[in-house]
Formats: C-alpha cells, structure tokens, sequence
C-alpha cells in the first residue's frame, strides 16, 4: 500500500480521545477488524507502524483475522496453515498475556510462522534477516520453563506436546517452546519489519514449491 493510502487508512480508524472499548475476549457482538483493535490498543508510531503492517498484509493477500478466543491475536494464513500471527496489548492487558510482565506499555508484536524455514537458510544468512525475539518465549507451560509463565494454558498436560518443542531458530537453540506459538517480536521497528516482510515472502515461496510438487 502506498505512503498516502496508508496515511489515509490511518485516519479512517484514528479515534477520538474517548476511544472505543474493545473487550479482550471474543464473544457475540464483539469481532472487531483488526484495525479496530489496534485503533484502540495502540496510539501514535505504534499504532502507525501496526496499521501499515496490517495494511501490507492485506494487501499482499495474507489478511490478519480472529481465529482464537481473544480479540487481541488475529492471524493469517497461507495454503491452508498459519503464516503470520499479531499480538496487540493495552497497557492495562498484562495480566492476561503469558509474555507480558507488570507495568509493560502498550505494544504489538508480530510472529512469522516459518515452518519451511529449512529450505531458504542458506539465504537468511546471506541477507542477514535473522530476527531478535527479545527475551519474549512462548514457553509450554508444562515443560521445564513452565515456571517463567505468567497467566493460564489451557492445553492438556497429557497430550504429546505437553514440555513444548525445542527449536533451533536463526542458529539459537531454544527448549520447550510451546509448539502453537513461534517466537514473537516485540514493537518491531522499520529495518525488522522489512526482514520480517522478506521471511514471509521466502516462506510463501517455499509453500508454493511443495505445493506444486
């Protein structure tokens, strides 16, 4: 989306003072657009950064929309599985997001889900799109980092990913990330959403390749 869509996208959703409430949980009357809900959690360059980012997506054809219980997480998809995930977080949420901590601002981080990374690490080295997560796991909440949750999990201790996966992501290794959740990034700035543009791209291609074989 060009500079001045965007801007004109950002003054359709910008709010008044008295902002419009979006409840956290998703229940009957209560779907917001993604737009909405980060017209609502966000103000000034985050707001703006998420807006355009969201804009992106959409028009890239990966639209961010609500699959889970939360008005908060919008996803998208690509060939039938989850691409890109987008969290947004009022300053007043903290108390029901695992990665949050007491007293977080405001923020909004995004998630490439890059599960045919593999086929295109030789080129996220050679372009340097390795991402920094910032301390900010999803760790399964029964596996060793259990204790390092904040909030609830509602998953059960007794299915086969109870403990979490362990990843070795842009050469880290990580133990026990809950396998629904890739790392996500926190408040991304420009260069990051620009690495994060060039993942998805690599990711869609890689898809299209199995697909067409």
């Amino acid at each position: 989306m060009g500079a001045h869509k965007a801007a004109a996208h950002l003054g359709e959703v910008k709010m008044s003072e008295d902002k419009k409430v979006i409840p956290y949980a998703v229940g009957k009357g209560n779907r917001p657009k993604i737009e909405e809900v980060i017209a609502f959690c966000l103000d000034g360059e985050l707001q703006k950064s998420a807006l355009d980012f969201a804009a992106y997506m959409r028009e890239y054809g990966l639209p961010f929309k609500l699959h889970t219980s939360t008005t908060r997480v919008q996803r998208a998809s690509y060939k039938g599985y989850e691409i890109c995930k987008i969290f947004l977080y009022d300053a007043d949420d903290w108390s029901h997001v695992d990665i949050a901590r007491e007293g977080d601002p405001e923020y909004w981080s995004v998630a490439p889900t890059l599960s045919h990374m593999s086929q295109y690490e030789d080129v996220i080295k050679s372009e340097g799109l390795q991402l920094d997560f910032n301390g900010r796991i999803w760790w399964c909440k029964h596996g060793s980092h259990g204790s390092e949750r904040y909030g609830n999990c509602g998953c059960d201790p007794n299915k086969p990913c109870a403990g979490g996966k362990d990843f070795t992501i842009f050469g880290e290794g990580f133990d026990g990330i809950c396998k629904w959740s890739w790392p996500p990034v926190k408040n991304p700035d420009e260069k990051t959403i620009g690495i994060v543009k060039r993942l998805l791209d690599l990711e869609k291609q890689a898809r299209d390749e199995e697909n067409a074989s």
